[in-house]
């Protein structure tokens, strides 16, 4: 269960953001194949744009709050840093994003619509059982979400090595900022 909510104490480093580019462009890979663009932080919405966009928003999105969480943790922690395993741990962490993605990917021919998402933002409607769907969906984002957030603090804590309020407060402020200024942009 250790492993399931931190796995950065056994990868980091140059491994581990290998590994994460891979997770980045996979998911920007399954955004663009299914008309959709991480238009924020963490919100997912459809948009007719290039590839180059897609991809160059996956990075944004995870350079942004790493570049942050590394300077966070010059400043917090006591120990020596290296902005290889901030880095690494970060991208890794993009990994619960692909999960989150797969779903939208699942055709569906109903209505006319061609995928989850498509059939799901047409009109939800009780008897003809989208409200189901969107609540199954819902409730399964949200428990990645939540994944998510728990894996990113952790990349950010083991990472730089600190713990505590201090490293809790600072990381929901990242959070707070990057997502109300994702919304802005």
């Amino acid at each position: 269960m250790k492993n399931l909510f931190n796995p950065f104490r056994y990868i980091a480093g140059t491994k581990a953001l290998v590994l994460g580019v891979i997770f980045i462009i996979s998911s920007g890979f399954m955004l663009y194949s299914n008309d959709m663009i991480q238009d924020s932080y963490v919100h997912i919405g459809l948009s007719d744009v290039a590839l180059w966009q897609v991809m160059a928003v996956q990075f944004v999105w995870w350079l942004i709050p790493a570049i942050l969480l590394y300077a966070g943790g010059l400043m917090l922690s006591k120990s020596k840093i290296r902005i290889i395993d901030v880095l690494g741990t970060t991208a890794f962490s993009q990994l619960i994003l692909i999960p989150m993605i797969a779903p939208m990917m699942l055709p569906v021919v109903k209505n006319g619509s061609q995928n989850v998402i498509n059939a799901l933002l047409a009109a939800v409607r009780p008897e003809t059982g989208d409200l189901m769907a969107v609540m199954l969906y819902g409730l399964w984002s949200t428990l990645f979400l939540v994944l998510f957030y728990v894996w990113n603090y952790n990349a950010f804590a083991t990472s730089c090595n600190i713990k505590g309020t201090k490293a809790i407060v600072y990381f929901i402020a990242v959070q707070v900022v990057v997502t109300i200024v994702g919304s802005i942009l």
